[in-house]
């Protein structure tokens, strides 16, 4: 959750294909067809530029052709065309992650189109588990591996040679034994749908109520996703994927999302207690497009220009209530430390502080954390704002907090506005499953 913001990079087949699933034929693996080695330092550089910390790379998509030359199958760069048996995939984005500071993590679809193998148990064991195993201890450390829900069968998740070959994919990869195995090899790497959850959607937003706590049982849908499960018995956040275009994968006719819309959507993800994955997909000549890397930067200049300053940073806090004995002041929201936190005693589940930003100010944006490793507790909040510390005017009301909610005026992300006027900034915190634990209070 801290890591917040990061990438994906879709490139493979389908770039080449002009097609977005690889799943209604099986690809003629000449095909996939660089003629020049992929510049994933600037793939990287791209993101980076946009402020994120992160980025995952696909090494494997449904049609099974895999990004990196592997002992698990001849459907491999080692068979392309092209340049494509000097190419690895996963080792040219490491080092380009390595080099800008970025984590580094990879996509490997648990779903094959095209080994013979699949819906086996041959297939999990000595082809799906090899994978897993060779991107695990060959690239470096992971900080995420990425699996994705598709599955086989007919419909949207199907491909039209596959319609009789489905699995239970609850059951049929043994989850529970691959994760193990997984943290063994990279102790480090959270794994995707087993340690945080796909959001429900693939717009860029999560629930303007997002608990982290989840039930793994519950029906996979965009509502259950979206808003989590109060009293989940995991600990398992939302994570939102989104693309930078209207596809996964590069056509020629893609046209960027501006700066303005991927800032809205970081402000609905990351600043709805989820993290942000944000797909920026190179082309055929192994380059990230310029429209990208155009409102890339623009978001990366976004969020510095907006959410860099925080105005309440050693600001004065006096709060109504806080725990005793101990050091649970109020000033631990504003001293930048995120390792100490406000709260109060723990038969108080509401409590109001104040900030005194010393001067009028312009407001956009007032920022609150709980201190997220005691378990998220928030359940309703409002925010008002004054300029004499006497008379009040609502600026936002919202329940849950998380690891991170970022509110704008009357929780509204549609525009960045003219601000709101104020030197004073009053939280009150109107219901919580325990006593609050408020790590950071910011403004901007």
């Amino acid at each position: 959750m801290e890591t917040e913001f990061y990438g994906f990079s879709h490139y493979g087949p389908n770039t080449f294909m002009g097609t977005e699933w690889g799943n209604d034929r099986r690809p003629n693996p000449k095909e996939y067809a660089p003629q020049t080695i992929p510049d994933c330092d600037q793939w990287v550089e791209s993101m980076h530029a946009a402020g994120m910390k992160g980025a995952v790379v696909i090494c494997k998509h449904h049609d099974g052709f895999c990004l990196w030359p592997t002992e698990s199958t001849d459907f491999c760069v080692t068979n392309g065309g092209g340049v494509s048996a000097q190419v690895d995939i996963p080792k040219l984005f490491s080092e380009a992650c390595k080099k800008y500071g970025m984590k580094f993590g990879v996509y490997l679809s648990p779903w094959d189109a095209s080994n013979e193998y699949y819906a086996s148990s041959t297939y999990v064991t000595d082809v799906f588990l090899k994978q897993i195993t060779e991107l695990c201890t060959n690239y470096g450390e992971l900080f995420e591996i990425w699996f994705d829900g598709a599955n086989g069968g007919s419909g949207y998740y199907g491909g039209s040679y596959l319609t009789t070959r489905t699995i239970d994919k609850k059951t049929y990869y043994d989850w529970d034994n691959l994760t193990q195995r997984i943290h063994e090899m990279q102790p480090n790497c959270v794994v995707w749908g087993r340690e945080f959850r796909w959001c429900g959607n693939e717009d860029g937003y999560s629930g303007k109520t997002c608990w982290s706590n989840f039930d793994v049982n519950a029906v996979n849908s965009e509502t259950t996703n979206n808003v989590g499960a109060e009293d989940g018995l995991l600990f398992m956040p939302s994570e939102v994927d989104v693309r930078t275009t209207s596809k996964w994968f590069w056509t020629s006719s893609e046209q960027a999302k501006s700066a303005e819309q991927l800032f809205k959507i970081y402000l609905e993800s990351v600043g709805r207690n989820a993290t942000l994955i944000m797909n920026c997909a190179p082309n055929s000549d192994g380059k990230m497009p310029d429209n990208v890397r155009t409102s890339l930067s623009g978001l990366g200049t976004l969020l510095t220009e907006r959410l860099s300053n925080d105005m309440a940073l050693h600001a004065n806090v006096t709060a109504e209530q806080t725990r005793t004995p101990g050091n649970f002041s109020a000033s631990n929201m504003t001293d930048g430390d995120k390792t100490t936190y406000w709260a109060t005693n723990d038969d108080e589940t509401t409590g109001t502080f104040v900030i005194d930003l010393g001067e009028l100010k312009t407001i956009h944006y007032v920022t609150l954390q709980e201190y997220i490793a005691l378990g998220q507790r928030v359940k309703g909040f409002t925010i008002e704002t004054s300029q004499d510390n006497g008379s009040w005017d609502s600026f936002a009301t919202g329940t849950t907090i998380g690891y991170k909610r970022i509110m704008a005026k009357n929780d509204d992300t549609t525009s960045y506005g003219s601000g709101t006027q104020a030197r004073y900034i009053r939280v009150k915190i109107t219901d919580s499953k325990a006593c609050p634990l408020i790590s950071t209070v910011s403004v901007f």
